[in-house]
Protein backbone atom coordinates (compact mmCIF):
# COMPACT_ATOMS: atom_id res chain seq x y z
CA UNK A 1 0.00 0.00 0.00
CA UNK A 2 1.64 3.17 -1.01
CA UNK A 3 1.36 5.74 0.62
CA UNK A 4 -1.29 8.98 -0.26
CA UNK A 5 -1.28 12.65 0.83
CA UNK A 6 -4.63 14.24 0.91
CA UNK A 7 -4.91 17.71 0.78
CA UNK A 8 -6.26 20.28 3.31
CA UNK A 9 -9.66 20.87 3.11
CA UNK A 10 -10.31 24.95 3.87
CA UNK A 11 -7.44 24.97 6.91
CA UNK A 12 -3.62 24.93 6.69
CA UNK A 13 -0.92 23.42 8.60
CA UNK A 14 -1.13 26.35 11.71
CA UNK A 15 -5.00 25.60 12.23
CA UNK A 16 -4.39 21.75 12.46
CA UNK A 17 -2.11 22.66 15.16
CA UNK A 18 -4.39 24.88 16.99
CA UNK A 19 -6.84 21.87 16.86
CA UNK A 20 -4.34 19.38 18.39
CA UNK A 21 -4.17 21.71 21.26
CA UNK A 22 -7.83 22.36 21.34
CA UNK A 23 -7.40 18.72 22.41
CA UNK A 24 -4.94 18.09 24.78
CA UNK A 25 -5.50 21.26 26.53
CA UNK A 26 -9.34 21.96 25.80
CA UNK A 27 -11.06 24.83 24.49
CA UNK A 28 -11.55 26.78 27.75
CA UNK A 29 -7.45 27.16 27.55
CA UNK A 30 -6.66 29.61 25.02
CA UNK A 31 -4.67 31.41 26.70
CA UNK A 32 -2.51 28.35 27.58
CA UNK A 33 -2.32 26.97 23.95
CA UNK A 34 -1.19 30.66 22.90
CA UNK A 35 2.21 29.93 25.15
CA UNK A 36 2.74 26.40 24.26
CA UNK A 37 2.52 27.40 20.09
CA UNK A 38 3.94 30.87 20.71
CA UNK A 39 1.21 32.23 18.93
CA UNK A 40 -0.80 35.29 20.24
CA UNK A 41 -4.32 34.93 21.63
CA UNK A 42 -5.64 36.70 19.67
CA UNK A 43 -4.57 34.91 16.37
CA UNK A 44 -5.64 31.79 17.71
CA UNK A 45 -9.50 33.03 18.88
CA UNK A 46 -9.70 34.56 14.89
CA UNK A 47 -8.17 30.94 13.29
CA UNK A 48 -10.95 29.20 15.56
CA UNK A 49 -13.65 31.39 14.44
CA UNK A 50 -12.73 31.46 10.69
CA UNK A 51 -12.77 27.53 11.23
CA UNK A 52 -16.46 27.70 12.55
CA UNK A 53 -17.21 30.01 9.63
CA UNK A 54 -16.51 28.02 7.26
CA UNK A 55 -18.32 25.14 9.45
CA UNK A 56 -14.96 22.59 9.52
CA UNK A 57 -14.79 22.91 13.50
CA UNK A 58 -17.22 22.92 16.73
CA UNK A 59 -16.66 22.78 19.75
CA UNK A 60 -18.47 20.56 21.97
CA UNK A 61 -18.25 18.51 25.38
CA UNK A 62 -18.21 15.12 25.83
CA UNK A 63 -19.83 13.73 29.29
CA UNK A 64 -18.33 11.37 31.49
CA UNK A 65 -22.23 9.57 31.36
CA UNK A 66 -21.00 6.83 33.49
CA UNK A 67 -20.74 9.08 36.51
CA UNK A 68 -24.21 10.56 36.38
CA UNK A 69 -25.89 7.54 36.25
CA UNK A 70 -26.36 6.54 32.49
CA UNK A 71 -25.30 3.70 30.68
CA UNK A 72 -24.53 4.01 26.65
CA UNK A 73 -26.49 1.65 24.35
CA UNK A 74 -25.39 1.34 20.95
CA UNK A 75 -28.66 0.55 18.83
CA UNK A 76 -28.24 -1.00 15.07
CA UNK A 77 -31.60 -1.26 13.46
CA UNK A 78 -33.18 -2.18 9.99
CA UNK A 79 -35.92 -0.61 9.35
CA UNK A 80 -39.30 -0.73 7.35
CA UNK A 81 -38.72 1.51 4.23
CA UNK A 82 -42.56 2.63 4.48
CA UNK A 83 -40.92 4.60 7.19
CA UNK A 84 -38.40 6.33 5.32
CA UNK A 85 -39.28 9.68 6.01
CA UNK A 86 -40.26 9.27 9.83
CA UNK A 87 -37.75 6.59 11.67
CA UNK A 88 -35.87 9.09 13.81
CA UNK A 89 -39.14 10.23 15.07
CA UNK A 90 -40.02 6.62 16.22
CA UNK A 91 -36.53 6.43 18.12
CA UNK A 92 -36.67 9.63 19.76
CA UNK A 93 -39.73 8.92 21.30
CA UNK A 94 -37.18 7.67 24.41
CA UNK A 95 -35.75 10.82 25.30
CA UNK A 96 -32.20 9.51 26.33
CA UNK A 97 -31.14 9.04 22.95
CA UNK A 98 -27.56 11.39 22.04
CA UNK A 99 -27.24 10.33 18.60
CA UNK A 100 -29.13 8.83 15.67
CA UNK A 101 -27.63 8.92 12.08
CA UNK A 102 -29.09 6.90 9.08
CA UNK A 103 -27.08 3.24 8.14
CA UNK A 104 -26.93 1.80 4.60
CA UNK A 105 -26.00 -1.72 3.97
CA UNK A 106 -28.25 -4.20 2.51
CA UNK A 107 -31.52 -2.31 4.09
CA UNK A 108 -32.26 0.78 4.82
CA UNK A 109 -30.75 1.20 8.47
CA UNK A 110 -30.70 3.60 11.54
CA UNK A 111 -27.66 4.11 14.06
CA UNK A 112 -29.05 5.22 17.41
CA UNK A 113 -27.04 6.23 20.76
CA UNK A 114 -29.03 5.92 24.16
CA UNK A 115 -27.59 6.94 27.01
CA UNK A 116 -30.19 5.05 29.54
CA UNK A 117 -30.51 4.59 33.44
CA UNK A 118 -28.80 0.97 33.71
CA UNK A 119 -31.99 0.21 35.98
CA UNK A 120 -34.10 0.55 32.70
CA UNK A 121 -32.52 -1.19 30.40
CA UNK A 122 -34.48 -3.81 29.74
CA UNK A 123 -37.41 -1.52 29.00
CA UNK A 124 -35.14 -0.19 26.07
CA UNK A 125 -35.05 -3.61 24.94
CA UNK A 126 -38.56 -3.74 25.33
CA UNK A 127 -39.39 -0.80 23.71
CA UNK A 128 -37.16 -2.01 20.55
CA UNK A 129 -39.24 -5.25 20.66
CA UNK A 130 -42.48 -3.38 20.23
CA UNK A 131 -41.10 -1.85 16.87
CA UNK A 132 -40.15 -4.93 15.64
CA UNK A 133 -43.79 -6.54 16.44
CA UNK A 134 -45.59 -3.46 14.92
CA UNK A 135 -43.72 -4.02 11.53
CA UNK A 136 -41.65 -0.61 12.37
CA UNK A 137 -38.02 -2.15 12.57
CA UNK A 138 -37.16 -5.51 10.79
CA UNK A 139 -34.55 -6.46 13.13
CA UNK A 140 -32.37 -4.96 15.80
CA UNK A 141 -28.84 -5.29 17.49
CA UNK A 142 -28.60 -3.84 20.94
CA UNK A 143 -24.96 -3.28 22.72
CA UNK A 144 -23.85 -1.73 25.46
CA UNK A 145 -20.91 -0.01 25.45
CA UNK A 146 -18.30 1.58 27.73
CA UNK A 147 -18.20 5.51 27.73
CA UNK A 148 -17.26 6.93 24.41
CA UNK A 149 -13.36 7.80 23.67
CA UNK A 150 -13.14 10.87 21.31
CA UNK A 151 -10.35 10.88 19.26
CA UNK A 152 -9.54 14.37 18.41
CA UNK A 153 -7.33 15.51 15.52
CA UNK A 154 -3.52 15.35 15.85
CA UNK A 155 -0.99 15.85 13.93
CA UNK A 156 0.35 12.43 13.54
CA UNK A 157 -0.01 11.47 9.99
CA UNK A 158 0.21 14.90 9.16
CA UNK A 159 2.84 16.25 6.74
CA UNK A 160 3.09 19.52 7.99
CA UNK A 161 5.26 20.46 4.97
CA UNK A 162 3.39 19.06 2.37
CA UNK A 163 0.01 20.10 4.52
CA UNK A 164 -1.71 17.00 3.71
CA UNK A 165 -2.79 13.82 5.24
CA UNK A 166 0.08 10.56 5.24
CA UNK A 167 -1.74 7.51 5.47
CA UNK A 168 1.14 4.92 6.56
CA UNK A 169 -1.11 1.81 7.11
CA UNK A 170 2.18 -0.21 6.74
CA UNK A 171 3.21 0.92 10.16
CA UNK A 172 -0.13 0.55 12.05
CA UNK A 173 0.77 -3.50 12.57
CA UNK A 174 4.14 -2.58 13.76
CA UNK A 175 2.36 -0.40 16.16
CA UNK A 176 -0.07 -2.39 17.39
CA UNK A 177 3.11 -5.28 18.55
CA UNK A 178 4.33 -2.49 20.48
CA UNK A 179 1.45 -0.20 22.12
CA UNK A 180 0.28 -0.43 25.52
CA UNK A 181 -1.93 -2.88 27.28
CA UNK A 182 -3.22 -0.04 29.63
CA UNK A 183 -6.94 1.35 28.45
CA UNK A 184 -8.13 4.77 29.14
CA UNK A 185 -10.57 5.21 32.18
CA UNK A 186 -13.22 5.59 29.25
CA UNK A 187 -12.68 2.74 27.80
CA UNK A 188 -12.97 0.20 30.68
CA UNK A 189 -15.94 -1.75 32.02
CA UNK A 190 -17.13 0.35 34.94
CA UNK A 191 -17.62 -1.20 37.99
CA UNK A 192 -21.00 1.19 39.00
CA UNK A 193 -23.25 4.10 37.58
CA UNK A 194 -23.37 6.39 40.56
CA UNK A 195 -25.17 9.52 40.15
CA UNK A 196 -22.34 12.26 41.05
CA UNK A 197 -24.15 15.15 39.93
CA UNK A 198 -27.41 17.68 41.34
CA UNK A 199 -29.74 19.78 38.96
CA UNK A 200 -27.14 22.44 38.76
CA UNK A 201 -24.33 20.64 37.54
CA UNK A 202 -27.23 18.71 35.05
CA UNK A 203 -28.28 21.80 33.54
CA UNK A 204 -24.50 23.06 33.49
CA UNK A 205 -23.13 19.47 31.60
CA UNK A 206 -26.23 20.46 29.22
CA UNK A 207 -25.04 23.40 28.26
CA UNK A 208 -21.00 22.65 27.70
CA UNK A 209 -22.62 19.72 25.44
CA UNK A 210 -23.78 22.40 22.90
CA UNK A 211 -20.69 25.27 23.61
CA UNK A 212 -17.48 24.00 25.52
CA UNK A 213 -16.89 27.64 25.57
CA UNK A 214 -19.91 28.74 26.87
CA UNK A 215 -18.81 31.49 29.97
CA UNK A 216 -19.43 30.74 33.96
CA UNK A 217 -21.19 34.35 33.46
CA UNK A 218 -23.59 33.04 31.43
CA UNK A 219 -24.23 30.25 32.52
CA UNK A 220 -25.33 32.18 36.34
CA UNK A 221 -27.74 34.17 34.17
CA UNK A 222 -29.62 31.00 33.03
CA UNK A 223 -29.73 29.54 35.84
CA UNK A 224 -30.79 32.66 37.98
CA UNK A 225 -27.51 31.84 40.28
CA UNK A 226 -24.34 33.87 41.37
CA UNK A 227 -21.04 33.44 39.29
CA UNK A 228 -19.55 31.65 42.28
CA UNK A 229 -22.09 29.40 42.51
CA UNK A 230 -21.56 28.17 39.31
CA UNK A 231 -17.46 28.25 39.53
CA UNK A 232 -17.80 26.00 42.65
CA UNK A 233 -20.11 23.68 40.91
CA UNK A 234 -17.94 23.36 37.53
CA UNK A 235 -14.39 22.79 39.71
CA UNK A 236 -15.87 20.68 42.71
CA UNK A 237 -18.27 18.67 41.19
CA UNK A 238 -17.71 18.61 37.00
CA UNK A 239 -14.16 18.72 37.42
CA UNK A 240 -13.72 17.10 40.42
CA UNK A 241 -16.12 14.59 40.17
CA UNK A 242 -14.73 13.71 36.67
CA UNK A 243 -18.58 14.21 35.10
CA UNK A 244 -16.29 15.54 31.93
CA UNK A 245 -14.62 12.91 30.05
CA UNK A 246 -12.83 15.66 27.44
CA UNK A 247 -13.26 17.97 25.28
CA UNK A 248 -15.24 17.13 21.84
CA UNK A 249 -13.43 18.84 18.72
CA UNK A 250 -15.25 18.23 16.23
CA UNK A 251 -13.02 18.54 12.57
CA UNK A 252 -13.78 17.89 9.40
CA UNK A 253 -10.04 16.83 8.42
CA UNK A 254 -11.80 15.65 4.40
CA UNK A 255 -13.95 16.84 1.80
CA UNK A 256 -17.06 15.13 2.78
CA UNK A 257 -18.81 14.24 -0.60
CA UNK A 258 -16.02 12.06 -1.00
CA UNK A 259 -15.11 10.53 2.30
CA UNK A 260 -16.87 7.58 4.14
CA UNK A 261 -18.25 7.25 7.68
CA UNK A 262 -18.09 3.50 8.90
CA UNK A 263 -18.88 1.92 12.31
CA UNK A 264 -17.48 -0.83 12.88
CA UNK A 265 -18.08 -3.93 15.66
CA UNK A 266 -14.03 -5.27 15.86
CA UNK A 267 -13.93 -8.41 17.70
CA UNK A 268 -10.53 -9.80 19.37
CA UNK A 269 -9.78 -12.76 20.46
CA UNK A 270 -8.25 -11.78 23.55
CA UNK A 271 -8.30 -8.19 26.20
CA UNK A 272 -4.67 -7.42 25.19
CA UNK A 273 -4.90 -7.59 21.46
CA UNK A 274 -8.11 -5.61 21.97
CA UNK A 275 -6.24 -2.66 24.26
CA UNK A 276 -2.95 -2.32 22.07
CA UNK A 277 -5.22 -1.82 19.25
CA UNK A 278 -7.56 0.76 20.72
CA UNK A 279 -4.96 2.41 21.95
CA UNK A 280 -3.23 2.62 18.42
CA UNK A 281 -6.34 3.83 16.77
CA UNK A 282 -6.40 6.62 19.56
CA UNK A 283 -4.67 9.29 17.97
CA UNK A 284 -4.83 8.32 14.04
CA UNK A 285 -7.07 11.00 11.34
CA UNK A 286 -9.23 8.31 10.11
CA UNK A 287 -10.63 7.63 14.69
CA UNK A 288 -13.71 9.62 15.74
CA UNK A 289 -14.93 7.50 18.24
CA UNK A 290 -13.94 4.81 20.19
CA UNK A 291 -16.14 2.54 22.64
CA UNK A 292 -15.95 -1.26 24.67
CA UNK A 293 -18.76 -3.07 24.22
CA UNK A 294 -19.28 -4.41 27.67
CA UNK A 295 -18.30 -7.81 28.99
CA UNK A 296 -16.37 -8.48 25.91
CA UNK A 297 -13.47 -8.70 24.00
CA UNK A 298 -14.92 -5.70 21.04
CA UNK A 299 -14.62 -2.63 19.94
CA UNK A 300 -16.51 0.04 18.54
CA UNK A 301 -14.78 1.98 16.08
CA UNK A 302 -16.38 5.44 14.46
CA UNK A 303 -14.24 6.33 11.59
CA UNK A 304 -14.06 8.55 8.97
CA UNK A 305 -11.32 8.90 6.20
CA UNK A 306 -11.45 9.71 2.57
CA UNK A 307 -13.30 6.68 0.09
CA UNK A 308 -9.60 5.39 -1.26
CA UNK A 309 -8.45 5.26 2.51
CA UNK A 310 -10.94 3.19 3.58
CA UNK A 311 -10.53 0.57 1.31
CA UNK A 312 -7.00 0.85 2.58
CA UNK A 313 -8.30 0.27 6.04
CA UNK A 314 -10.14 -2.69 5.23
CA UNK A 315 -6.92 -4.38 3.82
CA UNK A 316 -5.29 -3.59 6.90
CA UNK A 317 -8.21 -4.94 9.49
CA UNK A 318 -7.98 -8.51 6.94
CA UNK A 319 -3.96 -8.39 7.52
CA UNK A 320 -5.05 -8.19 10.89
CA UNK A 321 -7.26 -10.94 11.43
CA UNK A 322 -5.07 -13.04 8.96
CA UNK A 323 -2.61 -12.53 11.98
CA UNK A 324 -4.38 -13.43 14.57
CA UNK A 325 -4.59 -9.80 16.24
CA UNK A 326 -8.39 -9.55 14.93
CA UNK A 327 -11.24 -12.29 15.52
CA UNK A 328 -13.87 -10.86 13.18
CA UNK A 329 -15.06 -7.66 12.40
CA UNK A 330 -18.16 -5.93 10.67
CA UNK A 331 -19.34 -2.70 9.32
CA UNK A 332 -22.23 -0.27 8.40
CA UNK A 333 -21.72 3.04 6.48
CA UNK A 334 -23.52 6.13 7.55
CA UNK A 335 -23.90 8.64 5.18
CA UNK A 336 -23.69 12.63 6.66
CA UNK A 337 -24.80 14.24 3.90
CA UNK A 338 -28.42 12.89 4.75
CA UNK A 339 -29.94 14.09 7.96
CA UNK A 340 -28.45 13.05 11.32
CA UNK A 341 -29.61 14.30 14.79
CA UNK A 342 -27.91 15.02 17.82
CA UNK A 343 -29.29 16.12 21.81
CA UNK A 344 -27.85 17.20 24.75
CA UNK A 345 -28.68 15.32 28.37
CA UNK A 346 -32.23 15.04 29.15
CA UNK A 347 -31.86 17.41 31.55
CA UNK A 348 -35.99 17.64 32.72
CA UNK A 349 -35.57 14.12 33.20
CA UNK A 350 -33.31 14.44 36.30
CA UNK A 351 -35.49 15.34 38.96
CA UNK A 352 -34.60 15.10 42.92
CA UNK A 353 -31.12 13.59 42.53
CA UNK A 354 -32.56 10.58 40.09
CA UNK A 355 -33.54 9.95 36.18
CA UNK A 356 -37.44 9.45 35.67
CA UNK A 357 -37.64 7.33 32.99
CA UNK A 358 -41.62 6.70 31.88
CA UNK A 359 -41.63 3.13 30.28
CA UNK A 360 -45.15 2.78 29.64
CA UNK A 361 -46.04 6.70 28.41
CA UNK A 362 -43.33 6.31 25.37
CA UNK A 363 -44.85 2.83 24.80
CA UNK A 364 -48.19 4.31 24.60
CA UNK A 365 -46.36 7.18 22.43
CA UNK A 366 -45.15 4.64 20.10
CA UNK A 367 -48.55 3.23 19.81
CA UNK A 368 -50.30 6.45 18.51
CA UNK A 369 -47.70 7.50 16.20
CA UNK A 370 -47.77 3.99 14.92
CA UNK A 371 -51.90 4.44 14.20
CA UNK A 372 -51.34 7.87 12.80
CA UNK A 373 -48.42 7.39 10.16
CA UNK A 374 -50.23 4.14 9.47
CA UNK A 375 -53.16 6.25 8.49
CA UNK A 376 -51.05 8.44 6.45
CA UNK A 377 -49.41 5.69 4.91
CA UNK A 378 -53.18 4.04 4.05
Amino acid sequence: MKTQTFRRYGYDHLDVRIVEMLGKEGPRNIYKISRILNMPESTIRHRINMMKQKDILKLHTNIYHTNIGLKKAVVFAGFNPIYFDDIEDFMEIVPYWAYIERLHCFREGIYTLYTIPPQYQNHLKEFLDEMVSLGILDSYELLWSTCFHRVNTTTTWYNLKREGWDFRWNELINEVDQASIELPVTLRDPDDFPILADEIDIFILKELEKDATISLSDLAKMLGTSIQNVHYHFKKHIEGRFLIEDYQIVFKKFDLETSVFPRFIIEFPNHQYLAKTANVFRNKPFTEVLGKILDTNKLLVAAYLPLKEFFNMLRTLNRMVALGIIKSYNYRIVYPLEKSERQTIPYKNFQKGSWIFEADKYIERLHELHRKLGTTAG
